[in-house]
C-alpha cells in the first residue's frame, strides 16, 4: 500500500511539473503609421526557450535567439513594401549568467543605464518605436 501511495505522489509531481509552463514576456503593442500604412508592432520572448519573436500586424516576421553571453540580437525582415529591422538589447540575458561574469555585467549595464530588455524598431532605415519586454 505504501508503494502505491509513493507511486501516485511521484506521478502527480511529475505531471504537475509538465503542466507548468513559463509565460512568455509580451511587450505593450506599439502602433505607428508609415507612408499611410498602420503597423502594429508586438512580439514575445520566452526565457526558457530563448526565443525572441517580433510581429507586425499580428504576423510573426522575425525570430531569433540570444547566443551565450550575448545580449544583442539584430533581426531583419521584409513586410509588404517595408524593410523592418529590430535592434534588440536584453540586459537580463547577461544578468542571468550568474557568478562573477553576471555580477560584472550587471555593474557595467547599470553604469550605462542599459539594463532594459528592448527592441528598437526601424522601418525603411528610420527609428519608429521601441518595444520593452
Amino acid at each position: 500500500m505504501k508503494l502505491s501511495y509513493l507511486a501516485l505522489a511521484s506521478a502527480i509531481t511529475l505531471l504537475g511539473g509538465c503542466a507548468s509552463t513559463e509565460a512568455p514576456r509580451i511587450p505593450q503593442e506599439k502602433v505607428v503609421e508609415v507612408d499611410g500604412q498602420t503597423l502594429k508592432f508586438s512580439g514575445s520572448y520566452s526565457e526558457r526557450k530563448n526565443i525572441l519573436i517580433l510581429t507586425v500586424n499580428g504576423d510573426p516576421i522575425m525570430q531569433g535567439s540570444f547566443p551565450p553571453y550575448t545580449p544583442t540580437q539584430n533581426l531583419n525582415a521584409k513586410y509588404k513594401d517595408f524593410a523592418i529591422k529590430g535592434n534588440c538589447y536584453f540586459g537580463s540575458i547577461l544578468g542571468q549568467q550568474g557568478g562573477a561574469f553576471g555580477a560584472i555585467a550587471g555593474i557595467i549595464q547599470s553604469s550605462k543605464n542599459s539594463t532594459a530588455d528592448k527592441c528598437e524598431l526601424l522601418v525603411n532605415g528610420k527609428s519608429v518605436e521601441n518595444l520593452y519586454f
